[in-house]
């Protein structure tokens, strides 16, 4: 797999972004008006998807209209994970077999989620006016939303690049143990060395105890913020709790199966603190999101073709 250190050096018009510490790409992928949260992990396993799928319920049932983009390929995404069954993908949208709109499933408490796993590689190499259809697309999509939570393949594939720096933030999921730590903050570093992004949100997940959540919560964000100059905004901690893994295998959210879980209570502590978080000071959609995302996968694939 295609690093991203190597599409640094690459000679593309990527490259051009980075040198000042990524402000072009900043710029063309830059802030919807709009909350967008792009959750991500250094590994698998680390709960992405479960904190997605989970925070998108409790943020439903708190009033707000939620929209999940399911970037996963391999059938561990959101989609999965709340026992929806997707008949189309994007590569039928890109070949016209389908409308944009078809993609959207009804999940829980009218959670909404698009997946756009399949053909999602091929949006950067769309002739123009193909991407321009597609963009428009978007724009026409029926689908008001007030937070959209991108649950993002693995960080370390050039082709999820843009769709998680488009993000106005980024969530990061943390388990315990030392190589989940690791791998974290190597995501956090490449995302700031290479990409210029200086805030991120942090959620610990599967922790035993309050006191082991403080501690690996300091110990990062000290390190972070010291070593990377980046600001890490401790958000809290999932416990580690069996209906939570129950949930999962049924399926379905331990906010909608198991309401007085105790990590369904941290859920709904997430997504209350959520709601005050500051709103982007630009304005857009989904389709200018997406539209944006569909440039920065043009410069991706023109960074692959070197």
């Amino acid at each position: 797999m295609v690093t991203l250190q190597i599409i640094v050096k690459a000679r593309c018009p990527l490259a051009n972004f980075i040198g000042d510490q990524a402000a072009g790409l900043r710029r063309l992928l830059g802030q919807t008006g709009f909350q967008v949260i792009t959750v991500m992990s250094g590994q698998q396993g680390a709960g992405k998807t479960a904190a997605t799928v989970n925070l998108a319920v409790a943020l439903a049932r708190s009033g707000r209209d939620v929209l999940i983009i399911d970037q996963d390929q391999q059938g561990r995404g959101a989609t999965t994970q709340l026992g929806l069954t997707p008949r189309h993908d994007m590569a039928d949208v890109i070949e016209g077999r389908c409308t944009l709109d078809a993609l959207i499933l009804n999940g829980p408490d009218n959670v909404q989620v698009l997946p756009i796993g399949g053909g999602f590689n091929r949006l950067g190499r769309l002739s123009e006016r193909d991407q321009e259809w597609l963009a428009e697309s978007f724009n026409r999509m029926q689908c008001g939303v007030d937070v959209v939570l991108v649950d993002m393949e693995e960080a370390t594939d050039p082709d999820a690049l843009p769709l998680g720096l488009a993000a106005s933030e980024i969530m990061v999921v943390l388990p315990p143990g030392t190589k989940a730590i690791t791998e974290a903050y190597t995501l956090v570093k490449r995302l700031a060395h290479n990409f210029g992004k200086r805030q991120f949100r942090l959620l610990l997940n599967r922790m035993a105890s309050p006191e082991q959540a403080q501690a690996v919560a300091q110990n990062f964000t000290h390190t972070a913020e010291r070593y990377l100059g980046v600001s890490v905004d401790y958000l809290g901690y999932i416990p580690l709790d069996e209906r939570l893994t129950r949930a999962g295998h049924l399926r379905t959210s331990v906010v909608e199966a198991f309401p007085v879980a105790v990590s369904t209570s941290q859920f709904r502590k997430l997504a209350e603190g959520l709601l005050r978080w500051p709103q982007p000071s630009s304005l857009g959609s989904v389709g200018g999101f997406m539209q944006r995302v569909i440039q920065g996968s043009r410069l991706v694939d023109a960074c692959r073709r070197g």
